[in-house]
């Protein structure tokens, strides 16, 4: 399996997506694969960014919609 195909694995994982079989396969390949696990580290930073970005301000619609 070639770094583009366990990429996406890493990528599941990050989403919550992969199976428990799939993270253990894709952790052991991160173990011996240095790009991979740069890949898989500024990925996770990409991901902790957007969930923890705060939202940005929206109008009250609560009157209008009632």
């Amino acid at each position: 399996m070639g770094c583009e195909q366990w990429r996406e694995i890493l990528s599941a994982q990050l989403d919550g997506e992969a199976s428990r079989s799939e993270i253990e396969a894709a952790e052991a390949h991160l173990t011996g694969c240095a790009g991979c696990r740069g890949w898989f580290d500024s990925a996770a930073s990409v991901v902790r960014r957007a969930r923890t970005q705060l939202a940005p301000r929206v109008p009250d619609l609560v009157d209008a919609v009632l």
